[in-house]
């Protein structure tokens, strides 16, 4: 409209090309969670290193003081965050030093073939050392010393400590590895051999930590399967949205201009999709046709108000101005004459402005309710004493107004007609009103309800009586029927269920 500012909408388009968006993108946005994830398999195999670490300590204590095993003091919580720790560069190498003999070299014996055994299922380095921090024992670097390294020297000391390592690749990382630190890294733990409160050696480990990208790797088909379910998902998603709500709604926002620029509404078989749209359709076809109607009707009644009252208007026209002539000579009788005209048509144009006061009042949605039928008879058998009315009694949908209204406009067309006699009769939903009067012709069965057709216009008829029934009982979502019996007319008014 002009003049009002419109708020920013989205079209239904854009909505659906978003959502298919966020549907597509949200197992990639899945990738993200891999550091989280990724956090989690490092502080995993911290734990499994540490509780090695503790049981090699235990057996590396019981060597040392003959069977005599010291108790921890405190448990262990795996403490690595690639969230908030650095990653420590990778670790030096171990620098040459004199074997120790004697009960280290007999632990270190020992405790090799344990890590030998246990290395191939559990893929942990595996260094044992003494208490100067000389590999005694384990996978590798045997007689090398570690002392300088950090958290080797901290073990030593009694602190047991864990750290994250830059891991060291023999091959390129694969781009995808990119997106999880855990990946890059190698997690160490030294822990400290206790025997009477002197530290007699450490258990040093460290061990790749576990990554989700190995079980993609092991799983690509399922992967690339999974990857086409979500985007034929996708499709398929779009899809219906776009045949059960976009066309639909494009189709019905076409048809509502189509209707604002005056192409009439034909009766629309289209496939809404949902049966909310659908229902929403058809209210809209249901409004659309009223509207026309309504607007043919306006344009109907207009022409036949100017076309009724042009008659009576040229009438008193020229009676007037024949009675305002200077130079016309009329005797008493000629000038009742036109008098008398100008008399009869303004009572003609009178009624037919009282049968359009009627006829509006009708439309207005104001008779819905419910009466009986002996309500009514003793006021139309007193407006209609000429008339022997017969009834059934009958409760009828329709406030005692518009019965009346809708009765007397009948009783008048009977009466008007020869009638001497209407009989009324329920029949399920409707009420018949037969008389026997001349009835209707044929050819004017399909006319007698349109607004201002009439066959006694020369004895004042304005057409309006049925017009205004038909209208008042659409009003009211029922409707009027003109039968056609043997003798006289019969007019069925349908009440709405």
């Amino acid at each position: 409209m002009p003049g009002v500012k419109r708020r920013w909408t989205p079209h239904l388009a854009s909505v659906l090309a978003l959502v298919l968006v966020l549907v597509m993108v949200l197992p990639f946005a899945g990738l993200f969670l891999f550091k989280f994830f990724a956090s989690q398999l490092v502080q995993q195999t911290e734990e499994s290193l540490q509780g090695q670490a503790v049981v090699l300590a235990a057996e590396f204590a019981a060597l040392y003081s003959d069977g005599e095993v010291p108790h921890a003091d405190e448990p262990l919580f795996p403490s690595i965050s690639l969230a908030n720790d650095p990653i420590l560069p990778p670790r030096e190498d171990g620098v040459p030093a004199a074997m120790p003999n004697g009960v280290y070299a007999e632990i270190g014996g020992i405790l090799t073939k344990v890590s030998e055994a246990a290395q191939a299922q559990t893929l942990v380095g595996y260094r044992i050392l003494d208490g100067n921090g000389v590999v005694i024992g384990g996978s590798a670097e045997i007689g090398l010393s570690l002392a300088h390294v950090p958290e080797v020297a901290a073990a030593l000391t009694g602190v047991p400590t864990s750290v994250a390592r830059v891991r060291v690749r023999e091959n390129p990382e694969p781009f995808i590895y990119a997106l999880s630190r855990g990946t890059r890294v190698r997690i160490f733990v030294a822990h400290p051999v206790i025997v009477d409160d002197q530290v007699v050696g450490a258990i040093y480990l460290s061990r790749t930590p576990n990554h989700v990208f190995r079980f993609f790797y092991a799983e690509l088909p399922s992967v690339i399967r999974s990857a086409l379910f979500v985007l034929l998902g996708a499709l398929l998603i779009g899809f219906l949205f776009w045949r059960f709500v976009t066309r639909p709604i494009n189709r019905l926002v076409t048809r509502t201009h189509e209707i604002g620029q005056g192409v009439r509404v034909a009766d629309d078989h289209t496939h809404y999709g949902t049966r909310e749209i659908e229902t929403l359709a058809h209210s809209f076809q249901t409004m659309a046709t009223r509207l026309q109607k309504r607007q043919d009707t306006i344009e109907t009644f207009t022409a036949h108000v100017t076309h009724e009252l042009k008659s009576p208007l040229s009438s008193v026209q020229g009676a007037a101005e024949l009675l305002l002539d200077p130079d016309m000579t009329l005797d008493d009788a000629q000038r009742r004459r036109f008098l008398e005209n100008i008399q009869s048509d303004t009572k003609r144009m009178a009624e037919l402005l009282e049968s359009v006061r009627e006829l509006a009042r009708a439309k207005q949605p104001k008779f819905e309710g419910e009466t009986t039928l002996d309500s009514v008879l003793p006021d139309l058998r007193t407006d209609f004493p000429e008339l022997e009315i017969v009834a059934d009694p009958a409760t009828l949908p329709i406030s005692r107004d518009g019965l009346m209204l809708a009765l007397r406009h009948l009783l008048e067309n009977s009466v008007k007609h020869g009638a001497t006699r209407v009989t009324m009769t329920q029949t399920g939903q409707a009420l018949d009103v037969a008389d026997n009067g001349d009835g209707i012709a044929d050819g004017n069965l399909t006319k007698v309800t349109e607004p201002f057709f009439t066959t006694r216009r020369s004895d004042g008829g304005t057409g309006m009586g049925l017009s205004i029934v038909t209208s008042m009982m659409e009003t009211i979502g029922g409707s009027v029927d003109v039968l056609t019996p043997e003798k006289g007319a019969t007019i069925r008014l349908n009440f709405p269920a």
